[in-house]
């Protein structure tokens, strides 16, 4: 089966956790420094000694799915990245000095997106990324926090081919697919701007999603 991967990303409070909790034969990593609220498969990481210790702490949890469910989870949440983008930059900020610091940042980046392709997705996991926004003061536009090389090619964006963002727009939640405001992508046809919380279903999008790969998959020489 096709693996994907899909950008969840909101304000605080918009809505983002309880949406991917949603999400059925997921295994969620939470990194946001506060118990996980749902009861879905998860774990709470709280130690980050480098990013070894993420990959091997999820590693772990797999392992732990597996025997309980007997069957490797479907799809691995990371909530959110931003947090676990901040205890990366706290950690390397405390341990190097100077350039070092985003140099390391730079190298932890890869390494953890090297881990996601190369371990998760090769394995048959997809992956679905959840993360904060801010708006960029200069252009207006919503943007996941980041730095150095990362942030300069997009951040987290640029490393999906889809990604959604949910919009707290007059107290109602809305769904957005597409458009230039938002951090948003999708390799899916006759997909709307936009589309109300209350009519979508994750499950569905990323079936979806699933089957447009295996299509795709087939024209790969």
């Amino acid at each position: 089966m096709a693996t994907i991967k899909l950008l969840v990303s909101a304000y605080e409070s918009s809505g983002k956790s309880t949406l991917t909790s949603q999400i059925k034969d997921a295994l969620v990593i939470n990194f946001d420094r506060k118990e996980y609220g749902f009861n879905v498969p998860h774990a709470n990481f709280t130690n980050y000694e480098g990013m070894g210790s993420v990959c091997n702490f999820i590693n772990e949890k797999i392992k732990k799915y597996k025997e309980t469910f007997n069957s490797l989870p479907k799809v691995v949440v990371l909530d959110t990245v931003t947090q676990l983008y901040s205890a990366m930059a706290r950690y390397n900020g405390a341990k190097y000095t100077g350039f070092n610091i985003h140099s390391q940042n730079n190298a932890d980046t890869l390494d953890f997106n090297a881990y996601v392709e190369e371990v998760l997705i090769a394995n048959g996991i997809s992956v679905v990324i959840v993360a904060h926004t801010t708006v960029d003061p200069d252009s207006g536009s919503h943007i996941i926090p980041a730095s150095g090389q990362f942030s300069k090619a997009g951040s987290w964006l640029s490393v999906v081919n889809d990604a959604i963002f949910i919009e707290k727009a007059s107290g109602k939640l809305v769904v957005h697919f597409k458009g230039f405001k938002y951090p948003t992508r999708t390799t899916l046809k006759d997909t709307p701007d936009k589309v109300g919380i209350e009519n979508f279903n994750i499950n569905e999008y990323i079936d979806k999603l699933i089957n447009s790969k295996t299509e795709a998959n087939k024209f790969v020489l």
